[in-house]
């Protein structure tokens, strides 16, 4: 899962549709495709200049074909399953800059608590984070991050921000604001 975590992570993305020409394959029972993988109601977004990187980054869907199963709880508490393909193009929007396309194809695990306040997203394998502010300030990760191994990434929704908390990774991870400048 990939995630756009606005305000301090954008969690990037917890629903999301096929952008490849074929149609992908039906996908197993109790589980439907992700029509949003990156969180911005459409196929491209873009992370703004200042709250992120420096500069504005782009990103677009190149595949997804990516599924999920949500669940609830007896207590209310939703938990999203996403597993399958995800290609994402990152490009830093200044005339000169760089573009990097990244398989971020890692399975995530989102738990939401009934009140929605609290929200706790597992990864594994290759994901990407999108910390704002205040995500960082909490958290000491850079604005845009791709991790390779498993994660934890906690926080609470506040307004209807999220604003993350806590980031915990057994693995390698990469400054994606770096690799764009």
């Amino acid at each position: 899962m990939r995630k756009l975590i606005v305000g301090a992570v954008m969690a990037v993305a917890l629903l999301g549709a096929p952008a490849v020409a074929e149609a992908a394959p039906p996908p197993p029972p109790g589980w439907t495709h992700v029509t949003d993988p990156i969180g911005c109601g459409s196929s491209t977004c873009t992370l703004p200049a200042g709250q992120f990187c420096k500069f504005a980054v782009d990103i677009s869907i190149v595949a997804n074909e990516e599924i999920q199963n949500v669940t609830t709880r007896a207590d209310g508490t939703t938990v999203t399953k996403i597993m399958g393909l995800l290609v994402l193009s990152f490009k830093n929007d200044n005339p000169k800059g760089r573009k990097i396309v990244k398989d971020v194809s890692g399975s995530t695990t989102t738990t939401v608590s009934p009140d929605g306040s609290h929200v706790t997203e597992q990864g594994d394998g290759a994901n990407w984070w999108a910390f704002g502010p205040n995500g960082r300030m909490n958290t000491g990760e850079p604005a845009l991050v791709f991790s390779y191994g498993p994660v934890t990434v906690a926080g609470t929704v506040t307004g209807g921000i999220y604003t993350a908390h806590t980031f915990s990774l057994h693995g390698i991870q990469e400054n994606g604001c770096a690799l764009l400048s």
